[in-house]
């Protein structure tokens, strides 16, 4: 994983959190509106444009799949905070996106596959990659729900085999969206994928363990993307000022 020094581009116009057509902020509308995609040219719904006007769908903004999932389907590592801050330096994925509703449960899923959690892991990776996509992007201010804490039940989803007709099962992913909103609830707003992210990873590391009895390693290094992210938290994220940690079993 690259060093902050690396990885922090300060200086880059767009910085990934703005328009990625012409890098000028984004404006959310208060209702959705129907809009032509600037890459794909298809009518979707939206709920933001750029200043300018230019749109781009979340099936184009979560465009780099095929790179995550080549990741992670050769990748041997056990720690989902890696594997997560390995899928953020692609690329093809933005500071902020709906694509990390999706990165959430399959990093969590590769992570515990590895560390010997008995899944069909292809078949999971996929379906969770799947699943994740069907999360909106902006659903934290526009729905209530965090994308990244739907994510992690996404992941307790298919590692339980719930289903809506599943009675003991179909709590578990429940219980563990509900933990990850509380902790971020107790960090507060505004948007960072990256900061939603890593708390969900951490509170399904804590899960896993209780519930499914499967260990997985977890870091805390430092945030590198603070200093592109405009609504940053600075000392109020626990990302922030975080000292490097090796590897330690969640829970």
């Amino acid at each position: 994983m690259s060093n902050q020094d690396e990885s922090c581009c300060c200086c880059d116009p767009n910085n990934g959190q703005n328009c990625i057509i012409c890098g000028k902020p984004l404006l959310y509308f208060k209702e959705e509106k129907l809009l032509e995609c600037r890459i794909c040219h298809k009518m979707k719904p939206a709920n933001a444009s750029c200043e300018d006007g230019h749109f781009v769908c979340d099936d184009c903004h979560r465009g780099g799949g095929a790179a995550v999932l080549d990741l992670l389907l050769q990748s041997e590592e056990k720690d989902p905070i890696a594997l997560f801050l390995q899928v953020c330096a692609l690329p093809t994925v933005h500071l902020h996106g709906p694509e990390h509703h999706s990165i959430v449960p399959c990093v969590l899923i590769t992570a515990y596959h590895n560390c010997g959690g008995k899944i069909q892991f292809e078949e999971c990776l996929q379906e969770a990659w799947t699943r994740g996509k069907k999360i909106p992007g902006g659903a934290c201010g526009f729905l209530g729900i965090c994308g990244a804490a739907a994510g992690a039940g996404v992941f307790a989803s298919i590692v339980s085999e719930a289903s809506p007709l599943t009675e003991k099962e179909w709590e578990i992913p429940q219980r563990l969206t509900a933990n990850c909103l509380n902790a971020m609830v107790e960090v507060g707003g505004p948007r960072c994928c990256k900061r939603t992210g890593r708390l969900a990873i951490e509170c399904a590391v804590e899960y896993s363990k209780q519930v499914f009895g499967i260990a997985m390693p977890v870091s805390r290094p430092k945030c590198s993307f603070s200093c592109k992210n405009k609504e940053c938290l600075h000392e109020r994220c626990p990302f922030f000022g975080a000292e490097d940690t090796e590897n330690k079993n969640g829970g």
